[in-house]
């Protein structure tokens, strides 16, 4: 699935105008949106944003996913001058050597979307293996897990969250989490949510990053 926007034109030094494209994966979206929303209104950069979005669900179908992310790279690093690329090592075991091929894109230092939008906190779970982070596109996405594998791998991938004492919501304030939104949530995975606020900025120097390596590659 594939949600486009507008065009991303940014200035350039000399008055020169660089075309950049995102492709992100939509558990990004809640985010993404506020952060490029903030970043047009403070007139950082000139004209409007675009971004390609990719199906939640793909990466539990690796073969989909490197097609998917390869046949819209093969799209848009023709047509921009950079594509800056929101996903991580942790989502497909191969992601950077399929990525090689390409010479105009940004990648980002962060494993996965967890990483990229809570930080560090998610880093720190990884060693005490107790609580698993979710961000707001995950809990409102939740359902598209199993769009891309079959019923088998559905009901193991909600029992891998048995393994783990709590679920946390990082809530960064973007969309409103509900009781509702959590006790649905609870409903799937049968672990105690719960909710702890995230900065947005730690997403938003991100992707200012991002955009200011394009800009100087």
């Amino acid at each position: 699935i594939l949600y486009n926007l507008d065009i991303i034109y940014l200035s350039l030094q000399g008055g020169l105008i660089m075309k950049i494209g995102i492709l992100a994966c939509s558990v990004f979206e809640p985010e993404l949106e506020k952060v490029l929303s903030d970043i047009e209104n403070k007139k950082l950069f000139e004209d409007n944003i675009k971004v390609t979005y990719l199906h939640f669900g793909l990466h539990t179908n690796l073969d989909k996913l490197e097609k998917d992310v390869t046949d819209s790279l093969d799209k848009l690093t023709l047509e921009y001058d950079k594509v800056i690329v929101l996903y991580g090592s942790k989502c497909h075991y191969r992601f950077f050597e399929f990525l090689k091929k390409y010479d105009n894109i940004i990648t980002i230092k962060p494993a996965n979307c967890l990483e990229a939008i809570i930080g560090d906190k998610v880093i720190e779970s990884y060693v005490e293996g107790k609580d698993i982070y979710l961000t707001s596109g995950w809990v409102e996405k939740f359902d598209e897990l199993n769009k891309f594998s079959n019923a088998v791998d559905n009901y193991d991938r909600l029992n891998q969250f048995g393994m783990y004492e709590n679920a946390i919501i990082g809530d960064t304030g973007v969309i409103e989490i509900t009781d509702d939104m959590i006790f649905e949530l609870y409903e799937k995975i049968q672990v105690p949510v719960e909710v702890e606020p995230v900065d947005i900025n730690i997403f938003e120097n991100l992707i200012m990053d991002a955009i200011q390596r394009a800009i100087n590659a």
